[in-house]
C-alpha cells in the first residue's frame, strides 16, 4: 500500500453550509488571509512564500483556487494584483468559487502590511503538516486492520513515509540546544577519526578537498571560468566522485543538448573513450568495455534533467521531489546564467534573482549548490586566469555565493603552455579561509580530470 498527499480536510462552514470541523482541526482561516492578503499587498513578497507554501498547503478551497491564480500570474511574469488575479480565476472558472471580487478585496484591505507574510506563511505550512500526520494516522489505522499485511510490512510502510515527510515537517520548529550538542560531538568525531570519508560532497580532486573541505550543505559554489576552459568537467567530475560514495545527485544541464549529452559525458569520462568516438564508431572489445561500464553507471545515484527554459523555481520543485522520492545530498547546475527569470526583469535582474534563489534553495533544501558560471570576456587578459569580478550577469553570484572557483586552460591561449594543465583558482572560501591556485591534468580527448601532483608522480 502507497501513502500520497490527499486531501485531508472536510469543507469549513462558511464554505459547505455545516458544523464538521472540530474546534481543535488544524488549520487558521485568519492565517491563510494573511498570507495572501501579504501577497496582493506586496507581489515582491511571493518569491519567500513560494519556498514554504504550495497550493495544497492551504486548507480552504477557496484559498487553494487564488493560490493557484497567483502562481499562474506569478510563472507568466504578468502584474499581480487584484485585477488581474481576478480575472486570471475567471479563466480558471473559479471566480465564483473564490469568493468573487468582494473577497479578493477583503484579502487585500484585511493586511496592513507584508511585514510579517514569513510568520502567516510558517502557520499555515505548521498547520497543513498537522493535516499531513492525521492522513498518516488514519492510513496506519488501516494497514494495521488489514489483515493480509504483516505487522513487519505496515511498519515498513509507515517509517517509509514518515521518513519523507519528516524534515518538511519540521523544517520551522525550534529545538533546545541540548537536543543537537550530541549528534554534533558524534559528527566531529567520526570527521577526526575518518577525515577523507566524512567530507560532505568531495570534489573528485585530492587538493581542492584540501582546501575548500568538501562542498558543504547550504553553501553555494561557483564555478567559473571562459567557454572550454573546463568548468563543465570540473562539474561532471565531483558528480561522479559524489555518487560513487554513495552520495545523492541532482544534475540540471540548462545549456546545449539534452539528457543523452549529459549521459554520453559521464560514459566518456568513465570509459576513457570520447564522446566523439563512441558517436562515431567503436571497435567490439571497446564495445563490451563500455558495457560495462555503463552498467556501473547505472547504479550511481544520479538525477538528471535536462531543460533549456528551467527557472529557479522549477529547478526547486523538482529538487524538492527528487529529495522527497530518493533522498539529495548535492545539486549541479551546469550553467546558472542559462536559467530563466521573471520575462520583465532585464538581464543584470534575471542573474540577480537567480542568484538570490540558489541561496535560499540551498538554505531550505539543505544541501550545497555548484553552478557553473560564465566569465564576462571582455576587459579579461586572455593569458592569464580570470578573477570573480569577472562573472558575468551580475555582481550578486559573486557577493551570494560561499565559494568560488576559478577554472582556466592556460593554453588556449598561450602556445607555449602545457596542454593539459588546467589552473584552478580558489578565489572565495567561506567554509575554511584557505584560498589559493592548484592544478590538475585535463584529458584533451576523454576530458578526465585528475590530480595534478598524482600525475607528476605517474599516478
Amino acid at each position: 500500500m502507497v501513502i500520497t498527499k490527499k486531501e485531508y480536510r472536510p469543507r469549513p462552514d462558511s464554505e459547505a453550509g455545516n458544523s464538521s470541523i472540530p474546534d481543535n482541526f488544524p488549520y487558521s482561516q485568519e492565517a491563510e488571509e494573511a498570507v495572501l492578503g501579504s501577497v496582493l499587498l506586496d507581489p515582491t513578497c511571493f518569491a519567500d512564500v513560494l519556498l514554504t507554501l504550495t497550493g495544497n498547503s492551504f486548507f480552504l478551497p477557496r484559498h487553494q483556487y487564488i493560490m493557484q491564480a497567483i502562481e499562474n500570474l506569478y510563472e507568466r511574469g504578468d502584474e499581480l494584483d487584484i485585477i488581474t488575479v481576478g480575472d486570471e480565476l475567471k479563466k480558471l472558472g473559479r471566480l465564483v468559487d473564490a469568493g468573487g471580487d468582494a473577497y479578493l478585496t477583503h484579502l487585500f484591505t484585511a493586511v496592513g502590511s507584508a511585514h510579517n507574510v514569513g510568520s502567516y506563511a510558517r502557520i499555515v505550512q505548521a498547520n497543513a503538516a498537522r493535516r499531513l500526520i492525521l492522513q498518516l494516522a488514519d492510513a496506519a489505522k488501516q494497514l494495521a486492520l488489514n489483515p493480509t499485511i504483516s505487522a513487519t510490512e505496515v511498519i515498513a510502510h509507515l517509517s517509509e513515509a514518515i521518513d519523507k515527510t519528516a524534515s518538511e515537517l519540521t523544517s520551522h520548529d525550534m529545538e533546545p540546544l541540548s537536543k543537537h550538542v550530541g549528534a554534533v560531538l558524534t559528527q566531529i568525531e567520526s570527521a577526526m577519526n575518518n577525515p577523507a570519508a566524512n567530507l560532505l560532497c568531495p570534489t573528485g580532486l585530492t587538493e581542492l578537498d584540501v582546501m575548500l573541505g568538501g562542498y558543504r550543505r547550504k553553501m553555494v559554489y561557483l564555478v567559473a571560468g571562459r567557454t572550454h576552459n573546463g568548468k563543465s568537467t570540473l562539474l561532471y567530475t565531483s558528480a561522479l566522485a559524489d555518487a560513487k560514495m554513495g552520495k545523492r545527485v541532482a544534475f540540471y544541464n540548462t545549456a546545449d543538448g539534452d539528457v543523452s549529452t549529459v549521459v554520453l559525458m559521464f560514459l566518456a569520462m568513465e570509459s576513457g573513450i570520447s564522446t566523439s568516438a563512441l558517436l562515431g564508431g567503436i571497435t567490439p572489445e571497446q564495445w563490451r568495455h563500455v558495457l560495462k561500464i555503463a552498467g556501473k553507471l547505472a547504479e550511481l545515484p544520479i538525477y538528471i534533467k535536462s531543460d533549456k527554459r528551467l527557472s529557479p523555481k522549477g529547478l526547486y520543485t523538482h529538487a524538492r521531489a527528487v529529495k522527497f522520492k530518493y533522498g539529495l545530498d548535492i545539486i549541479y547546475v551546469d550553467y546558472l546564467q542559462a536559467m530563466q527569470g521573471n520575462p520583465r526583469d532585464n538581464d543584470s535582474e534575471r542573474n540577480a534573482y537567480i542568484s538570490q534563489m540558489m541561496t535560499l534553495i540551498a538554505d531550505k533544501l539543505n544541501v550545497p549548490i555548484v553552478g557553473a558560471v560564465q566569465i564576462n570576456r571582455a576587459g579579461v587578459n586572455g593569458s592569464k586566469a580570470p578573477e570573480a569580478h569577472h562573472i558575468a550577469g551580475s555582481t550578486k553570484y559573486e557577493m551570494d555565493s560561499q565559494g568560488v572557483i576559478i577554472v582556466h586552460k592556460e593554453s588556449l591561449y598561450n602556445r607555449d603552455a602545457e596542454k593539459d594543465k588546467l589552473t584552478i583558482v580558489v578565489a572565495k572560501n567561506k567554509a575554511t579561509g584557505q584560498t589559493g591556485t592548484l592544478y590538475a591534468r585535463l584529458d584533451p580527448v576523454t576530458t578526465v580530470l585528475t590530480d595534478w601532483s598524482s600525475w607528476d608522480d605517474g599516478g
